[in-house]
């Protein structure tokens, strides 16, 4: 049997192929297992054309050789920069994330990877939060933190950064955060001023960042969009605490909704209902799961029954906390 390292080198390559994405990989799993581990190839290369070959892919030697190439350069760099990296046929990839449709085939990250294996929750929001908002993300961080839960999200302005720290100084150790940018400082730069601080004070305390990016790829939008799937899998639930329709955090609602994961939703204050950058919460809690798909573009009946959370105080936590193992398609906490 070859070695993990060997076997992740394998995925690896085979996920830089044209045509060859996460959701094939996870369809065809058993068939790259087997091939890595029981077949008669030995380099890389075999390997792949194997599997390809059983699935009816056709790609020629060129292609598969410069994938191969691709996979030794990113291995290069990670090593250069001190980037670890697990995939699906790892033992210590987290489970969790093969609730997702297209679990990504690698993981790269630096820090703490245990934080991978213990409770957390993922909260979500605007980039442009209100004062309220603030609080709230901050009073959220602080509850969970505080209950052994491992705060989860993508280190963005706004109710990111508030879910992890207080308004003075940072006061979570253990985050986990996922960026859409590779992990090599140089990297970073495409990252903005505040997730970048994030990641360093992360880092610097136990945390752990991650990414399905190669070491050396700059943040775009569409790894950012990425990056919300990741963020939605590793978390056993999902809070929204602001966001207008259009706000990105649609995206990892989504997916949450998709990997059926309950989904908390803040009932904003008098004072700020008729805000606009609390539109989505506004459409869930007053249409429920027929809002909820209209926010994150699904059609009726395919979110799979969400669970919806409405929390309206300090009081529903503890609810949430609850429903997060529970079975109840629609708890509304109107305390």
């Amino acid at each position: 049997m070859k070695e993990t390292s060997e076997l992740s080198f394998t995925v690896l390559a085979l996920s830089l192929i044209k045509g060859v994405g996460a959701t094939f990989v996870k369809k065809n799993l058993v068939t790259i297992k087997q091939s890595c581990r029981y077949g008669s190839a030995t380099s890389a290369d075999e390997i792949i054309t194997q599997i390809l070959a059983i699935v009816g892919k056709k790609y020629s030697s060129s292609e598969i050789k410069e994938a191969v190439s691709k996979a030794e350069n990113i291995v290069s760099e990670c090593e250069l920069h001190k980037i670890s990296f697990t995939s699906v046929v790892d033992a210590n990839y987290p489970k969790k994330l093969f609730e997702l449709k297209d679990p990504p085939p690698i993981l790269f990250f630096l820090g703490n990877f245990s934080l991978l294996y213990k409770d957390a929750i993922t909260i979500i929001g605007t980039r442009k939060p209100n004062k309220t908002g603030n609080i709230i993300a901050e009073r959220i961080g602080k509850y969970f933190s505080s209950r052994g839960w491992v705060i989860c999200n993508g280190l963005a302005d706004g109710i990111d950064t508030f879910s992890i720290r207080d308004q003075e100084e940072y006061c979570f150790a253990e985050v986990v955060g996922v960026v859409g940018s590779g992990l090599a400082k140089s990297s970073f730069r495409s990252l903005p001023k505040q997730s970048v601080a994030n990641i360093e004070y992360i880092l610097a305390n136990d945390g752990l960042v991650i990414s399905e990016m190669p070491p050396l790829k700059k943040q775009d939008t569409f790894s950012v969009v990425k990056s919300c799937r990741i963020q939605a899998g590793l978390g056993a639930g999902l809070i929204l605490i602001q966001s207008s329709i259009k706000g990105g955090s649609r995206f990892t609602v989504k997916a949450a909704v998709e990997s059926n994961r309950p989904l908390g939703v803040i009932y904003p204050v008098k004072t700020d209902m008729e805000r606009d950058d609390y539109g989505a919460n506004r459409k869930i809690i007053e249409e429920g799961v027929q809002g909820l798909n209209e926010f994150v573009d699904l059609k009726n009946g395919k979110s799979s029954n969400p669970k919806i959370v409405v929390l309206s105080s300090k009081e529903s936590y503890p609810a949430f906390e609850s429903a997060l193992k529970t079975s109840n398609p629609v708890l509304s906490l109107n305390i």
